[in-house]
């Protein structure tokens, strides 16, 4: 039987943090970095990622098709209303208002639906991408969450974990490993890496215990 998959969209707040903790929050927001930025006083964007969504939306689709999940062709949403009401992923209003694009797509595994792949920013390039996966109480597809988290950091970032090794952790199963023992152990609903440099650019790892089971969401920008 399929899965039903639903999300709301969550906003983050975005705020400079540093350091790579393991920390439990109360609260149903990310603190996370990206830049907004005005140019020449007409046009306001998003600060730029190196890549158009077009060309990263196909090479994530075929990425994941080789380890057999299903990348939906994206939809597109530019219209204010439809941005207000599935692509609003940003607590600064100021911020949010800089949204003026958004693609979105459905993840299938051999079990259902396993989540969606968001990206906003402007017309031409993105300047968020936010991965989200639903999980059964059983984390049954966990072994998933660590390849479209790989695949996507690959892809939008680099494939450059090592020698990096951000966080201290060799591998980012290491890293996805250790989100999860502290959440299960732990007594809060949300769980967060915090933000992560890897590259030129940023990820977060969030895990949020809801009412299907969990949550986990993946968040890249520059």
């Amino acid at each position: 039987m399929e899965k039903n998959y639903h999300v709301v969209p969550k906003k983050y707040l975005y705020l400079a943090i540093s350091g790579v903790v393991l920390v439990a929050i109360a609260i149903a927001v990310i603190q996370f970095v990206i830049p907004m930025t005005s140019q020449g006083g007409t046009s306001n964007q998003v600060a730029f990622l190196d890549f158009s969504y077009e060309e990263e939306n196909s090479d994530l689709k075929s990425n994941l098709a080789l380890h057999h999940i299903n990348m939906t062709n994206p939809i597109t949403l530019s219209s204010p209303s439809d941005i207000k009401q599935y692509c609003d992923f940003i607590n600064d209003p100021q911020k949010q208002a800089l949204v003026t694009h958004c693609t979105s797509t459905v993840l299938k595994d051999k079990m259902g639906t396993l989540g969606d792949i968001d990206m906003v920013g402007s017309p031409d390039v993105p300047g968020l991408v936010v991965v989200a996966l639903e999980l059964d109480p059983t984390m049954s597809d966990y072994a998933n969450v660590k390849t479209v988290f790989g695949v996507v950091l690959n892809s939008t970032i680099c494939q450059c974990w090592s020698p990096q090794n951000p966080g201290g952790y060799s591998t980012l199963s290491d890293m996805v490993d250790a989100l999860r023992a502290f959440h299960v152990n732990g007594k809060q609903p949300n769980s967060t890496t915090h933000t992560v440099a890897l590259g030129n650019k940023h990820f977060e790892i969030e895990l949020t215990t809801n009412d299907g089971g969990y949550l986990w969401k993946l968040l890249v920008a520059k």
